[in-house]
């Protein structure tokens, strides 16, 4: 492998690897001086982690700050956006909840305050484009009939039961209709949730074995 000619790649490689099988080993077995090590590394991580947030954070703010001043095409995205991580900044760290309100300066992190803010302007955003997608389904619906394939047929047919049984729950009384919807949602749709998720974990465990013996170095800067 062409990192071994590299000491430094060859070193962070070595340490990476180790990291990797400690933490593995600490989730096999309990071992008392394998347990500490590997949660003193889970610290160092989210750490490291903390600080590599703190640094995208400066430099988002840096982007659209320069955009804003030197009044850039769209800089008034820019303020919003800039405005909104000021607020909900604000929110996390200078005001806390009490049993009357809120209050100045409270004595650690909040979450309550962050919360409100979600429940009122970003979940009924969220809700907004979720309800944009019904369109865009629709549309693909229709592209996937134009197509007149067998494949597109059947998923379109699956598609309208399933949505004409959550719209309408008397059908599922009906002798025939019902069951086989219930068969669909029970057998073939679960048997593909399912593999799918089994696809993604033999995935992440392929990712994870490519890393800790040095075929895949993400954590190189290239």
């Amino acid at each position: 492998m062409s990192f071994l000619r590299d000491p430094k790649r060859f070193l962070a490689t070595i340490i990476a690897g180790a990291a990797g099988l400690i933490i593995l080993l600490d989730f096999a077995g309990a071992v008392p001086t394998i347990a500490v090590v590997s949660q003193l590394l889970l610290e160092w991580a989210a750490l490291l982690a903390v600080l590599a947030l703190l640094v995208g954070l400066l430099s988002v703010v840096g982007s659209h700050l320069r955009r804003v001043l030197n009044r850039q095409p769209d800089w008034i995205y820019s303020l919003a956006l800039l405005l909104a991580m000021l607020v909900v900044i604000i929110f996390g760290t200078v005001i806390g909840p009490t049993s009357g309100g809120y209050t100045l300066f409270p004595s650690s992190l909040v979450e309550q305050p962050i919360r409100d803010i979600f429940h009122a302007v970003y979940e009924p955003l969220a809700a907004s484009f979720l309800a944009l997608l019904a369109f865009f389904s629709l549309s693909a619906a229709l592209r996937a009939l134009r197509r007149r394939t067998a494949d597109a047929l059947v998923i379109v047919i699956v598609a309208a039961l399933a949505l004409a049984l959550s719209a309408l729950p008397q059908l599922q009384t009906l002798p025939i209709l019902g069951e086989s919807i219930r068969w669909l949602s029970d057998y073939v749709a679960l048997a593909g949730a399912r593999g799918l998720l089994i696809g993604a974990a033999l995935g992440a465990v392929v990712a994870g074995v490519r890393v800790l013996l040095g075929f895949d170095q993400p954590y190189l800067d290239r």
